[in-house]
């Protein structure tokens, strides 16, 4: 993220401490609800302050947080992102980018890691690593999965402990996806492992670039 971001993030992370555990557990959840908005981390980080300091104000009063944002934290929080520009369509496009980047980086590091590991153990085809079709199903499932994920807790942030059948959903799709990984052996490619290491550093390396210049 760019620097300004960054720093109040950091700003805000220091603020929050102040807050009683209460006050934070509430912070928490709104802070949740926003990262699954359409505005930017920049607006977020300046809408998180902004109710950072409502709530020590409040505290210091002696009175409760419904003083301050009312009964429904989530309809406050509908009610400031209603008022604040939306990212542009291109911009959360990137995002969505800069974020598979990372993950496809930490994926195939794991893949990486587990065929050296196959390889000293004399179990793989050292020094080459085997892409199977089970592998890039598994892998692409974690992916779809891990987004999946991250968009029902932020929709959900203020009741996402209330309803397990979610969570039941989750660990089926991944038993399928990991035994996609285990039986799907059919071989894709064969990758030797400096181009191995040269995608994984290839994939941060394009994933840092654009987190310096995106929000």
């Amino acid at each position: 993220m760019r620097r300004k971001t960054k720093l109040l993030l950091e700003e805000n992370n220091r603020a929050e401490k102040a807050l009683s555990e209460k006050g934070q557990a509430l912070l928490t959840d709104i802070v949740v609800y926003l990262r699954g908005s359409r505005i930017s981390t920049w607006e977020q980080e300046q809408v998180r302050r902004d109710i950072t300091q409502m709530l020590r104000d409040a505290e210091t009063r002696g009175e409760q947080a419904e003083s301050v944002i009312g009964p429904d934290p989530k309809e406050f929080c509908d009610s400031i992102i209603a008022e604040l520009p939306p990212m542009p369509r291109w911009e959360s496009l990137l995002c969505m980018l800069r974020d598979g980047l990372l993950a496809a980086a930490i994926l195939t590091a794991i893949w990486l890691g587990f065929g050296v590991l196959e390889g000293l153990l004399g179990a793989g085809s050292w020094p080459e690593l085997t892409l199977t079709v089970g592998q890039l199903i598994s892998g692409a499932g974690i992916l779809l999965t891990a987004c999946g994920v991250v968009y029902w807790i932020c929709r959900r942030s203020f009741s996402v402990g209330q309803k397990k059948g979610p969570w039941i959903l989750l660990f089926l799709i991944l038993f399928a996806v990991l035994c996609a990984g285990i039986f799907l052996r059919q071989p894709i490619a064969v990758l030797p492992v400096p181009a191995a290491v040269g995608a994984v550093v290839g994939l941060f390396a394009v994933y840092k670039i654009m987190d310096l210049r995106l929000d």
